[in-house]
């Protein structure tokens, strides 16, 4: 796997893996206490982090696409 050299990408892979982590422990959390909003939190940082996933995936995509467009003759 070669090394995306774009400081975007490298910020949406961090942005989402802290975001998930963070969204698991607090689902986890929302699970022993059912009245609270942790529940509802950890479902926006988990989809939160997989945007950013995604973001970050359609990015090295482009830069891929783009760098062969420039090869070819």
């Amino acid at each position: 796997m070669s090394v995306p050299s774009r400081p975007e990408i490298w910020i949406a892979r961090v942005i989402g893996i802290l975001a998930i982590a963070t969204g698991f422990m607090l689902g986890i959390e929302g699970l022993h206490q059912p009245g609270s909003i942790w529940l509802a939190v950890a479902l926006g940082l988990i989809v939160t982090g997989l945007c950013a996933q995604v973001y970050a995936f359609y990015r090295i995509a482009t830069d891929k696409l783009a760098s062969r467009d420039h090869r070819a003759p």
